[in-house]
């Protein structure tokens, strides 16, 4: 199997990293924090709005790699906090409206540009 890089337009540069790989069947994209796309700036306010810029990325580069939210296999969430993490999930189900994918949550120190949200995934390729 050959590793092949995933890179769309669609979601913020991503710097010394790779958006995602494509690995066989499966797609690993980078940890995802609430930059957009279209200035590469980062939003800084509710964890909603956060939440729901970084999946939209997260969608972006997945459709890019020919896979989709639906196939996404397992969510790993860093929060700043845990008093964020109903605010997150309220936005994460937006997205995962049913059969959601395994996950992790947890609370870190020093998130990225001191935002409070930052997701990564693993999905399925088909």
């Amino acid at each position: 199997m050959k590793k092949e890089v995933i890179y769309t337009d669609k979601a913020p540069d991503s710097g010394p990293y790779s958006q995602a790989i494509k690995y066989g069947n499966l797609i690993f994209v980078a940890g995802q924090t609430s930059e957009d796309p279209a200035t590469n700036k980062a939003i800084h306010d509710s964890v909603t709005r956060q939440t729901e810029r970084i999946l939209g990325n997260i969608q972006a580069i997945l459709e890019a790699a020919g896979s989709g939210m639906d196939k996404v296999l397992r969510c790993d969430v860093y929060l700043s906090s845990m008093v964020h993490k109903e605010e997150m999930n309220a936005a994460y189900r937006k997205f995962f409206p049913t059969d959601p994918p395994a996950r992790n949550t947890v609370a870190v120190a020093g998130l990225d540009d001191n935002l409070d949200v930052e997701i990564e995934v693993i999905a399925a390729a088909d």
